[in-house]
């Protein structure tokens, strides 16, 4: 009978134990088969450690990324497919199952409940994709070696995954696995010429040049290749450049880079009329090209310019329905990233529609565009320029109730500039017939808007902060800077490039906020220019000419191989850093966000002057 009881109570034990509900420490993922095959059921389980910000998630969405085998940037971009699935919930693990499609080599995960998210430190987790004879299929290495070695998947999914280190190895193993494989040591040839750089490798980096060649004279067809040779030879050897850009047009005419040089000529026509017959004659050719957009834009900018009013209706009409149906989102979007893409490319066909349909006085038409345009979400600086236009038709229809509302929400939000201003005492004036009482309604909303301001920038803290990574950068005068010699100061870091737009419209209240500060030793901006065409002498000269030009004395440094933007894991310029006086990074901001662009970094300045303290 004890003997019984005791039996019982051991497999009771057993169960309880085997039942076991303990947290681990680190957030893992497991894969069945632990070996993953295309075509075949594969189960993805995930369990949230204790420190994740997912271990009391009631729902968690899996997003993963079928990176293709052995590709370009581009082909991650055009090729690659992202899926987001629903995880089931099992005790402490959650479970999905999905199935790695053709041509798939790699696959790079991370998960997801509301705005939360664990990625194992911005890096994400991934699996091979293998044969059925348990080895990684060719092309699989490279696929993770593409991975870490261009941005392409930190820009599709958030992460900070670029490492030339780690695509090296991945990349070794490929060719040590499939020697043959020659695509994987050109589609590699950005992460290797880098790393070359940095070892002042002249005959290396002539070597990929030669393997470069030779792949293409053996593939004149491979456009993927033939693309990544246009972008790479484009700084160092314009003759090749323009070479690939033949072969590349040959194969098809109405490329993107092929589109992008037609363009950049027909915008040299200095006759209005002749420019713009020549951009309207290829609108029609290009419309199912990922290039429309970009062309599209050009062609409403010039039916604008010369009034041809019904003709710009006609044509932003037909981008709206283009962009809505998601005609040019690429299958490795997100969600997310689809809806804010669409958002963004919807700002320019809807705001041309709204201006061509009020000068054609079809007035209802243009307020409801305008009204569907305020419904969107879209970039900071999109967003000050739709009120400043609406604003602008609200006074010129002398809607003086609605122009007093929005122009006031616009202050007092801090989203507004002279202009906006100026239509709210406008607006104002007419209303009341009292123009003191509207200079004293602009102040009182000055002062929400400081205070809106702040509260959202408080929000933007970055209370997990990490350690800023460091850098070896020289300056214009060719004098080596470090990050970590500054150490004790607060850092702004602002990545930027003369061809970049919203960069040039941020200096001149850089150059402010220099002035404000240039005196204070505990404060340190450092603009870091990068992604420039031009390279070594050539490029001091421009990057020189243009502070110059803007009267601009802040201190530039130059990011000559692009590896500090990587490493910062910047996805489009202008990026700032705010970087305490411990070296972390306490505020990231993405874009020119408008006039209060001074302010807001003084905020900044204050919180972290607040909140960070060090031991001297």
């Amino acid at each position: 009978m004890i003997s019984k009881f005791f039996k019982i109570l051991i497999v009771i034990i057993f169960l309880v134990a085997g039942c076991s509900t303990k947290i681990p420490n680190k957030s893992s993922v497991r894969f069945e088969p632990s070996k993953p095959i295309l075509d075949e059921n594969l189960t993805v389980t995930f369990v949230p450690g204790i420190n994740s910000p997912l271990k009391k998630a009631q729902n968690i969405t899996m997003q993963a990324l079928y990176v293709p085998v052995t590709p370009t940037e581009r082909e991650i971009l055009e090729k690659g497919k992202m899926v987001e699935i629903p995880m089931k919930k099992n005790g402490n693990e959650w479970k999905a199952n999905m199935k790695p499609g053709k041509s798939t080599g790699a696959i790079v995960f991370q998960f997801y409940s509301g705005d939360k998210s664990e990625n194992k430190g911005k890096t994400g987790w991934e699996t091979l994709i293998y044969n059925a004879g348990g080895l990684p299929v060719e092309g699989a290495y490279s696929a993770l070696s593409q991975s870490f070695g261009s941005g392409m998947v930190s820009f599709l999914m958030n992460l900070k995954r670029f490492n030339d280190d780690t695509a090296m190895v991945f990349y070794r193993n490929e060719l040590k696995q499939y020697p043959g494989n020659q695509r994987a040591k050109v589609v590699s040839v950005f992460s290797r010429a880098r790393s070359a750089r940095k070892k002042k490798d002249k005959i290396g980096l002539e070597s990929l040049e030669r393997e470069l060649d030779s792949y293409i004279a053996e593939h004149p067809e491979d456009i993927g290749v033939l693309e990544l040779a246009y972008s790479y030879f484009y700084r160092s050897n314009p003759e090749k450049s323009e070479k690939a850009l033949e072969l590349i047009k040959k194969i098809n005419p109405l490329h993107r880079y092929v589109l992008s040089r037609e363009l950049a000529e027909i915008k040299k026509i200095k006759n209005e009329n002749a420019r713009l017959q020549k951009l309207l004659a290829m609108e029609k050719e290009v419309q199912n090209t990922g290039y429309y957009i970009t062309w599209g834009r050009s062609v409403l900018k010039e039916l604008s310019s010369v009034g041809k009013w019904q003709t710009l209706v006609d044509i932003a009409r037909n981008m709206e329905k283009r962009i809505e149906t998601g005609a040019f989102i690429y299958p490795s979007y997100s969600k997310a990233k689809a809806k804010k893409t669409i958002n963004s490319r919807l700002f320019t066909p809807l705001l041309s529609l709204a201006e061509a349909y009020y000068k054609l006085g079809e007035n209802k038409k243009a307020e409801d565009t305008y009204v569907k345009l305020g419904k969107l979400k879209f970039y900071p600086n999109q967003e000050m320029v739709f009120k400043r236009n609406y604003l602008q038709f609200l006074v010129d229809t002398r809607q003086w109730e609605k122009a007093i509302k929005m122009g006031r929400e616009a202050i007092e939000t801090a989203n507004y500039d002279d202009k906006i201003i100026e239509l709210f005492k406008t607006a104002y004036i007419n209303k009341t017939g009292n123009a003191q009482e509207a200079e004293q309604k602009i102040i009182e909303a000055k002062k929400k808007a400081g205070t809106y301001r702040k509260e959202e920038i408080e929000k933007m803290f970055i209370t997990n902060a990490k350690p800023a990574p460091d850098f070896k950068l020289r300056d214009l005068d060719g004098k080596q800077i470090t990050l970590s010699s500054m150490r004790g100061k607060t850092v702004i870091i602002d990545f930027w490039a003369t061809w970049c737009g919203p960069c040039k419209a941020s200096f001149p209240l850089l150059q402010k906020f220099w002035k404000q500060h240039r005196n204070n030793p505990d404060i340190m901006v450092l603009a870091v220019n990068t992604q420039e065409q031009s390279r070594g002498k050539k490029r001091i000269d421009v990057v020189r000419k243009y502070m110059a030009d803007g009267k601009y004395d802040f201190p530039v440094l130059i990011d000559e191989n692009n590896e500090a933007v990587k490493n910062y894991g910047v996805t489009g310029l202008p990026t700032k850093f705010f970087i305490g006086p411990d070296g972390k990074i306490y505020f990231k901001e993405v874009g020119f966000n408008g006039q209060g662009m001074v302010e807001d970094m003084n905020v900044m300045l204050q919180i972290i002057s607040k909140k960070v303290k060090i031991k001297k």
